[in-house]
Order: structure tokens, then sequence, then C-alpha cells
């Protein structure tokens, strides 16, 4: 898969939701809860996103919506999806067919950051070595979210 439709499906990924926190005694995913306002969507330090472009995703009690381009979407299973016990913690979304986006993602304060990069699974060989080992965005699809103060 290309690095250039890496933002559109990471972008249609996120537009899906993402998130429960599962029924476990301890809720991991609890850094998560707020409000997320997308700041940076880049590639190879360049840019994706469009002017005054503002989607978000908003994260409580275990599940997340995303509103990118005024589309909301049902929440999916974060557990599923989410590894926090990885270093770096590990985002791992299956999106259609064969092709699977391998990343990495963290909370800094009010500050959320994903990377990664879309893989075809059936034609690659070793697609974990596809997950960026640094938030970069000549490693993958680089996106970083402020949380909303309350």
């Amino acid at each position: 898969m290309t690095k250039r439709v890496l933002p559109v499906l990471f972008v249609a990924l996120l537009a899906l939701g993402l998130c429960h926190a599962g029924d476990g005694p301890k809720n991991e995913f609890a850094e998560l809860e707020g409000t997320w306002t997308i700041v940076k969507m880049e590639i190879e330090d360049k840019s994706l996103l469009e002017k005054n472009e503002k989607w978000k995703l908003v994260i409580k009690d275990g599940k997340v919506t995303a509103d990118a381009k005024n589309r909301s979407q049902e929440a999916l299973q974060l557990a599923k999806i989410l590894d926090p016990g990885k270093k770096a913690k590990s985002v791992t979304l299956p999106y259609e067919g064969k092709v699977t986006f391998y990343g990495i993602y963290e909370v800094k304060g009010d500050e959320l950051r994903v990377c990664g990069d879309g893989v075809d699974t059936a034609s690659e060989k070793n697609p974990e070595a596809r997950r960026p080992k640094k938030f970069d965005s000549k490693e993958g699809l680089l996106l970083v979210f402020k949380r909303e103060k309350k």
C-alpha cells in the first residue's frame, strides 16, 4: 500500500469508531477519556489536513465516536485493537479485506499521538515490521490530537 493511501485509510478507520474498554476490573484506557480534536495529520512532513479541518474523537465510558468531516459513526471495541501493555503502546486495526493498520500511540498530558502504516497482510511476510518505532511522519501517518478542556 502506498503511503499516499494511508491518510484516507486512517481517517476512514477513525470514522468507523474505535473504542470500548472491556469489562475487566481495570480500565486500561482511562487516560484516553475526553474529547480530542485533530491538530496534525501528516506524512513525510507534509500536512494532510485541509484548511480549518478540526474533526474530533470523543472517548467516554470506554467508548469512542469519531466525527471526521461531519460523519459520526458507531463505536468499536478498543480492547480488540489497542495493546497498552506493549512498549510502545500499539494499535492494530484491520480495515478492509487484507489491509491492516499497524501503529503505535501515546498520551502525554492533553496530547494523543498516533503513528502507523497500512499493510497488505496478504503480500507482506512480516507485517509487524512495518509498525513504526517512533512518532515521526517519515515512518508512517502521524496524527496528533489535543484534548479539549472541560
